[in-house]
């Protein structure tokens, strides 16, 4: 029993430390939401792996078993500690326990399989006395870790039918399910998303893509938590359809669902037809599922639901782990081309950007940009450009555009903004905004993905710019195996059809 408990906890911490070894990037960020400087997390997290290794190592050779145990409970009890402060305080961080493989806010549940784990440290740790003890003590926290999950994940399952709602839209109009799959008697996917997401920010102008190419084979409806202020805006940036208003959250929670972005897909009789995908990834391998041709055997396709509602969580934990080694973690996190540097981080991206002059310095404009996380292309070496508390670094890339972006270029003489590689610090009113100190340029000819396409803001607008033919973001970008579409430019002649509204390139005017 002792040894079978020591090889359990082995390969729990073993598995956890090659997973937060994979996601350097994700750990650090997740350290900082328990409360920690943000400036700790970096050396934490790798002391946080050394320490997993090692209780790993220690578990498995005998001599060192019960050291390795003690261990393995001090850390688990600190866990829980960090667990219930965060708990009573209103927070729920990601708790990153298994890396980027299951990063899942904290609850209950979380320090219910903590607990279990103790129990089972304990157990090793005095040499399988007290077994009794232990054993209910594990008894306990195992039955509480299923039941919590049950009560948080297993409302809504494959095959099932998808409980009905009706929340108002970004424009006021109210929604239910059975209007939505009735609007086009084709396939609904439910995404949902949140106004303090970073991962939704970088995955929405990817959504508003998918809603015009496949507008006539799949519905795409925003379910969006938070103020509805915040929706107006996620609609109006990014050129969303059927977003929907969740201010308390409350459909999230119906559905059992515990991240975002987080999407199901429910076909024409409301029932869901596949397990709920997680992370950008499982949501474009739904996408892609929901568009591949269906036969039209109604018992074929009951038999199919009945048969994932046993198969797909499993092998849909399979997919993610194998994805989480071979699939995007593979890429670089760094690649010089063509004289600069490809660096996969957060940065500030000021590309749709309008400024303004600095009261103290001519040569310098004030620019309110984006904050984003992922691939960017910049001058600065990725070392310079790694983000440190609150500073950021301008960069460049296409994360912020969508089907409505357009390349405007400007031809008369003007004031703009030279963003790229210049220092950014984080906005405290609005951590998803960077107030960045560009430089002030005066030339003929320059393009931005401001302005609308209207040329007269060219003069009356200071935005952020650049000089062609630019940075090769598209050419470094296709180097690690990844496509890019870069915005078309602006129409020359009348026909605008394929334009956002009126104002939608001017959401970044300064005071926003």
């Amino acid at each position: 029993m002792v040894l079978a408990a020591r090889l359990v906890l082995a390969a729990v911490f073993g598995v956890a430390g090659i997973a937060k070894l994979m996601d350097r990037e994700g750990l650090p960020r997740a350290i900082a939401s328990f409360g920690l400087p943000a400036r700790t997390g970096k050396p934490l997290g790798y002391l946080l792996i050394s320490y997993e290794f090692v209780t790993a190592l220690a578990l498995i050779v005998n001599p060192w078993a019960r050291i390795g145990a003690l261990g393995a409970l001090g850390l688990l009890l600190t866990f829980c500690l960090a667990i219930v402060v965060s708990i009573a305080r209103g927070r729920t961080p990601d708790c990153h326990c298994f890396g980027g493989l299951r990063a899942t806010p904290v609850g209950w549940a979380t320090l219910a399989r903590n607990g279990l784990l103790a129990a089972t440290a304990g157990f090793v740790a005095t040499d399988g006395r007290a077994p009794w003890f232990f054993t209910g003590l594990g008894t306990i926290a195992a039955t509480c870790w299923v039941v919590l999950g049950l009560k948080r994940s297993g409302k809504v399952r494959p095959g099932m039918v998808t409980p009905g709602f009706s929340l108002p839209d970004a424009t006021g109009q109210v929604w239910t399910l059975d209007k939505l799959l009735a609007a086009a008697h084709q396939p609904l996917l439910l995404l949902f998303t949140d106004h303090a997401c970073g991962a939704c920010d970088a995955l929405l102008p990817q959504v508003a893509q998918w809603q015009q190419a496949y507008a006539e084979r799949l519905t795409i409806a925003i379910v969006n938590g938070g103020p509805a202020a915040d929706s107006v805006a996620f609609s109006r940036e990014h050129g969303l359809r059927n977003l929907l208003v969740d201010e308390d959250r409350m459909l999230l929670t119906t559905y059992g669902l515990t991240a975002t972005p987080s999407a199901m897909l429910i076909d024409a009789d409301r029932i869901l037809a596949a397990a709920p995908a997680a992370g950008s990834v499982e949501i474009a391998d739904l996408v892609t599922r929901a568009l591949q041709p269906r036969g039209r055997s109604t018992i074929a396709r009951r038999a199919l639901l009945f048969a994932s509602a046993t198969m797909v969580p499993a092998v849909t934990s399979t997919r993610a782990m194998a994805r989480g080694v071979t699939g995007a973690n593979w890429r670089p996190k760094q690649v010089k081309f063509a004289g600069g540097w490809l660096c996969k981080q957060r940065y500030a991206l000021c590309t749709k950007a309008a400024c303004k002059p600095s009261p103290s310095d001519p040569n310098v404009l004030i620019c309110r940009c984006v904050v984003e996380y992922g691939y960017s292309y910049g001058y600065k070496s990725c070392a310079e450009r790694a983000p440190v508390n609150k500073r950021l670094v301008s960069t460049f890339s296409t994360q912020n555009t969508n089907h409505y972006t357009r390349t405007m270029t400007c031809t008369s003489r003007a004031q703009w903004a030279n963003c790229l590689d210049v220092e950014c610090e984080i906005d405290p009113r609005n951590p998803r905004r960077a107030v960045c100190r560009c430089k002030s340029v005066e030339s003929g000819e320059f393009f931005t993905f401001g302005g609308n396409c209207d040329t007269s803001t060219c003069t009356s607008v200071i935005w952020s710019a650049a000089t062609p033919p630019g940075v090769p973001f598209q050419a470094a970008m296709e180097s690690i195996g990844l496509s890019v579409t870069l915005p078309k430019a602006c129409p020359t002649g009348t026909d605008d059809d394929d334009l956002p509204p009126s104002g939608l390139g001017l959401e970044l005017l300064w005071g926003e």
